[in-house]
């Protein structure tokens, strides 16, 4: 790592650790101006396929590459990293870290590998049970490194962006004290996201952020919708943990609650492996039950014509329609609605499912843009609300990452 000084770029790693796989972006950072200098998608942890997609000056390459879990994944990463970018002036660290409960409601200094803030994200593994360990995994990582560890290491939570929601999008219909002992609450997810998504929607409408009256869905492996008003986070789809809201990749997303005990009696098992099932075997994985969660693939079944295929991307299509019609109707001046994410951003033909079952919008749909992958694109206009438009905007989560560890700088 060089030495920094005023004359030197500053540049900030960032580590988006999933359930099974691992992002680390590279961004080089110049006030408020973020550039990406390299990417790393690191994939199939834990398994005999693992490999990295690379994408450095636009070029793209995928590398295969055996990864035992997410520490392992990063170490191999840092070794990229200083051997084929030995002039990085490397000023922090910025750590997604998916759930913050109650304890944080903006990014946080990290304290070391024992301090108070990596043992209040360990605590509320339990709310993400999916993610919040793999979180603390690469944070210790990073810690123990003879370069990461000797800057700045700041954890951003996604659920920070949803800390202001009003009490009424926020409390369930559960006894008081379930409340106040327990912090059962709407929490969200994906904050990131929505903090990016929201800032570039008023660019690109030159409106005043704090003016900004968005519906977004992040829509990926893991999915989920946000309600934005006056450019702050109202409402979400996701719950005290990720589970809940539209049906995603392995997770079920909203069911009825009495169907855990009931499926435990079938099944002769505990709540707790129901609550398992809906979380890795549910989802398109467990609709489709064909062997993938890819919606990429299961829209190819269903244009070749699977049925089944069919069926599904109409259940996952429907519900996240139910939500963006369902936060439109409660927001006063929508201006847009958002779609995100690896399938909101490339999946025209789920794009236009969702849109054809939102009837009362009427909405009219680019037959061109519609199909539109990975780009800034309006792809239909309601004839309903006057400047209401469907948006596809491509999300860019690390860039908030590098920002908000610059903070601590």
């Amino acid at each position: 790592m060089a030495d920094n000084n005023q004359n030197m770029r500053s540049h900030v790693i960032c580590f988006n650790g999933g359930s099974s796989s691992i992002k680390v972006a590279v961004k080089e950072v110049t006030g408020t101006e973020v550039q990406s200098i390299a990417d790393f998608n690191c994939q199939g942890l834990g398994t005999p396929g693992g490999y990295v997609d690379v994408v450095v000056s636009g070029k793209k390459d995928r590398w295969e590459m055996v990864m035992d879990d997410h520490s392992s994944a990063l170490h191999a990463i840092t070794k990229i990293i200083s051997k084929d970018f030995p002039d990085l002036n490397i000023v922090a660290v910025g750590h997604r870290v998916v759930h913050g409960g109650t304890y944080f409601t903006d990014s946080a200094l990290i304290d070391g590998v024992e301090g108070k803030v990596q043992a209040e994200i360990l605590r509320l593994s339990a709310l993400a049970p999916l993610h919040n360990p793999a979180n603390h995994q690469i944070i210790i990582a990073a810690l123990k490194d003879e370069v990461f560890g000797k800057v700045p290491n700041v954890a951003v939570f996604d659920t920070q962006f949803h800390a202001n929601m009003p009490k009424y999008a926020q409390y369930y219909g559960v006894p008081k004290n379930w409340i106040t002992d327990y912090s059962i609450l709407r929490y969200g997810f994906h904050g990131t996201s929505y903090e990016y998504i929201t800032g570039r929607f008023a660019e690109l409408n030159n409106i005043a952020r704090e003016a900004t009256n968005v519906v977004i869905a992040h829509l990926g492996n893991g999915c989920s919708m946000a309600k934005v008003q006056n450019g702050i986070g109202s409402d979400t789809s996701m719950g005290v943990t990720p589970l809940a809201g539209l049906i995603m990749g392995t997770r079920s997303g909203d069911v009825d609650p009495g169907m855990l005990e009931l499926m435990a009696e079938k099944l002769d098992v505990d709540v707790k492996e129901i609550v398992r099932i809906l979380n890795r075997e549910s989802g398109a994985w467990g609709l489709y039950s064909k062997g993938t969660k890819e919606i990429y693939q299961i829209r190819e079944a269903a244009q070749n014509g699977d049925a089944d295929a069919e069926l599904v991307l109409d259940v996952i299509a429907y519900r996240v329609a139910k939500y963006f019609s369902e936060y439109l109707g409660t927001m006063e001046d929508p201006q847009g609605i958002v779609f995100t994410g690896g399938v909101g951003e490339n999946e025209g033909y789920v794009r236009s499912k969702v849109l054809g079952f939102m009837k009362m919008f009427k909405w009219n749909i680019d037959t061109e843009t519609i199909l539109t992958r990975n780009e800034e694109v309006i792809i239909a206009e309601s004839d309903l609300i006057p400047g209401l438009k469907a948006w596809v905007i491509p999300t860019d989560e690390e860039r908030v990452f590098a920002l908000e560890a610059m903070r601590f700088c």
